[in-house]
């Protein structure tokens, strides 16, 4: 797998911009009875390096739910303030402030991809996310796998408790293509008998944009 250089790099823009899909689990309790069924999120999203922005989220089918547009003011953003950091030891940083370093390798996964959900990373930042993937240990590495939109990248992922958190990244720019977070292990006295895939996040978009306004 190589960083190399890719179109968001030379994108201008102070917000970072990130369109996605969701797939989600929603469990609806009845009486006695859970019933789980998954849903369908789009999402637009623009951040500034100051922790300002706006998200736009929209669920499918609505039903009784519309189209929800926030704006953000600088600071209320959740995550750390600054771009992605270039720098191992202060993307480590970053990570544990979202997700204690402490709870091993998953928490790597997820700290990444609160970072990268949010941010469009150069191509200074996106080697360092590898430097310390690579340098983490209990990160296993998958090869090629497709992502739903028929995308073909390299999957990374690490495992707790029957939870398995998978990347999938760009095999030639590094840029973050899909997770997806798995239950391995069905639960006791469940019915299930295959991994269930309760989160899958599919980023369509990584750029710049000049303004928050998408019309």
């Amino acid at each position: 797998m190589t960083v190399g250089p890719s179109g968001c790099d030379a994108s201008p823009g102070r917000f970072a911009y990130i369109h996605l899909l969701q797939w989600a689990t929603d469990t609806t309790i009845a009486g006695n009875r859970a019933t789980t069924r998954i849903v369908l999120f789009e999402e637009q999203r623009w951040r500034a390096d100051d922790a300002s922005g706006r998200v736009i989220r929209s669920r499918y089918p609505g039903a009784n739910q519309p189209t929800d547009d926030s704006t953000y003011h600088p600071g209320e953003l959740d995550g750390p303030i600054g771009p992605i950091a270039t720098d191992p030891a202060a993307l480590n940083a970053h990570i544990d402030a979202t997700q204690p370093r402490f709870l091993g390798p998953t928490a790597v996964i997820r700290g990444l991809v609160s970072l990268l959900g949010w941010r469009t990373p150069n191509q200074a930042a996106r080697t360092t996310v590898m430097t310390v993937l690579r340098d983490t240990p209990g990160v296993a590495y998958h090869g090629s796998v497709t992502d739903r939109a028929g995308r073909t990248g390299v999957g990374v992922s690490a495992t707790s408790d029957g939870i398995r958190f998978l990347l999938i990244l760009n095999p030639t720019t590094g840029e973050l293509l899909a997770y997806e977070r798995a239950a391995l292990t069905p639960p006791p006295a469940s019915d299930r008998t295959r991994p269930l895939v309760d989160d899958y996040h599919l980023f369509l978009v990584h750029t710049h944009a000049s303004s928050s306004d998408n019309s």
